[in-house]
Parts: C-alpha cells; structure tokens; sequence
C-alpha cells in the first residue's frame, strides 16, 4: 500500500531553519539586553562613577524596553 507524502519545495526547509535561527538571536539578544539593563539598575552611585556612568544615564537606559 502507497501513501502520498507531502514535501516541502526544495529549499523551504533550510529558508525555515535560517528564518528560525534569526528569530531566536533576536530573542536571546533581547533577553541579554534586558538582563544588563536589570543590573544596571542595580548598581550604586560609586560602581556606576567607576564605569563613567551617571546615574541619569543608568535610570535612562534601564528604561529602555527590551526591544531597543
């Protein structure tokens, strides 16, 4: 007994598989970006002088939503 198949056209796997690995680099960039900007917020006044940063500039910048 014979069953038909369907198959995807040639190179739709790998354009799938390439669109997939795209979305997920974005989503763990996202999630690092989010986890520095959380620690970040985290430091004190003295750690943020000793990396040069205000802490204007880190009250800015842990604002930022994710997907900037």
């Amino acid at each position: 007994m014979k069953t038909d198949t369907i198959r995807a056209p040639v190179g739709a796997t790998s354009r799938a598989r390439r669109l997939l690995s795209r979305v997920i680099s974005w989503i763990a960039e996202r999630e690092e970006k989010r986890l520095s900007r959380l620690a970040l917020a985290e430091l004190t006044d003295e750690e943020l002088a000793d990396i040069g940063v205000t802490p204007a500039q880190a009250r800015r910048e842990a604002a930022q939503p994710f997907w900037r």
